[in-house]
């Protein structure tokens, strides 16, 4: 069975280099780049105007971002190897997390937004508590030392998963704060990993060209999902945990049935490579479900759910 997803806008020239991330929340798309500034559009309107922007201090640009589920903070990870906090509230810095033995690369917050976690060129984790003015470490999580490229935090909080560029994929207790599961099937790269929204599932995917899907509490893989031909560079799980939506290099978009292992859509309106995926925070709204991509060329695209009519 397949699902229709229509484009309903798009921002271009939203940035004047490659846009390297996405977030969403409800009232803003968040985007960052290679020009060090972190730009709101606005998610509920046609059109999506320009809210606002940050300029940071990342004179190299960002290539991740994160924002904490209550919307207070967002934090941008720049190729200089720092994260700097910012409030959503007025836009002013909150804080800055750097260190000249550490290089971080992916970040994302718990879902109460109380903590911070990242990973970096050395593999492991460092867990910030950023609930006060200045972050505090309060947890370490080692791995076998191989480059950290994405990382993600269980609904439940009770995990964290990271993804490496030698193809490991490690799931960590956040309550014993110890390595659970290495879990197999990647000999390359692992660039994106989501744990499903019941925290059930972890899905990782990368340089394979292919979506992993694992069982979080027995580590068994569940199933596979292939359709990409080339690098799948960013995932993401629809609120219901129906749907994955995943974004590659071969410049496409693939909606995929978890009920059915299948991509039931494909959008290839993008002119280049796609480094970002985000559903759009539809829940409890009236509006259809849908999503938003970024890339290299420049552009933010939003998609939506066609409606029976």
């Amino acid at each position: 069975m397949s699902k229709n997803f229509f484009s309903t806008d798009q921002t271009s020239a939203a940035h004047p280099t490659d846009i390297f991330s996405v977030v969403t929340t409800k009232d803003y798309v968040i985007t960052a780049t290679g020009d060090s500034t972190i730009r709101f559009f606005d998610a509920l309107n046609t059109g999506h105007a320009l809210a606002h922007e940050i300029k940071t201090p990342h004179r190299t640009g960002i290539h991740h971002l994160s924002a904490s589920p209550d919307a207070d903070l967002v934090a941008a990870v720049g190729f200089d190897g720092s994260i700097s906090l910012w409030s959503l509230l007025d836009g002013k810095e909150h804080s800055v997390i750097s260190s000249p033995e550490k290089t971080f690369w992916a970040v994302v917050f718990s879902p109460d937004g109380a903590f911070l976690a990242a990973t970096g060129i050395d593999g492991n984790v460092t867990v910030w508590d950023v609930r006060g003015d200045d972050p505090v470490a309060c947890g370490y999580l080692e791995t076998k030392g191989t480059p950290g490229l994405c990382i993600d935090y269980s609904n439940d909080g009770r995990y964290i998963a990271t993804g490496h560029e030698n193809g490991g994929l490690y799931i960590f207790d956040t309550e014993t704060a110890r390595l659970s599961f290495s879990l197999p099937g990647h000999t390359k790269s692992v660039r994106a990993v989501a744990f499903s929204p019941l925290s059930k599932l972890l899905a990782a995917a990368g340089d394979s060209n292919v979506v992993t899907v694992y069982s979080v509490k027995s580590s068994e893989m569940v199933f596979n999902l292939a359709g990409h031909s080339q690098w799948i560079m960013s995932l993401d799980w629809n609120f219901e945990g129906e749907y994955i939506v995943t974004g590659s290099f071969d410049k496409t978009l693939k909606v995929w049935s978890v009920e059915q292992t299948e991509c039931v859509a494909t959008q290839a309106d993008s002119d280049g490579a796609i480094w970002a995926v985000k559903w759009t925070k539809t829940s409890g709204t009236s509006l259809p479900q849908g999503f938003v991509s970024v890339g290299s060329d420049k552009t933010v695209r939003w998609y939506r759910e066609a409606t029976g009519g």
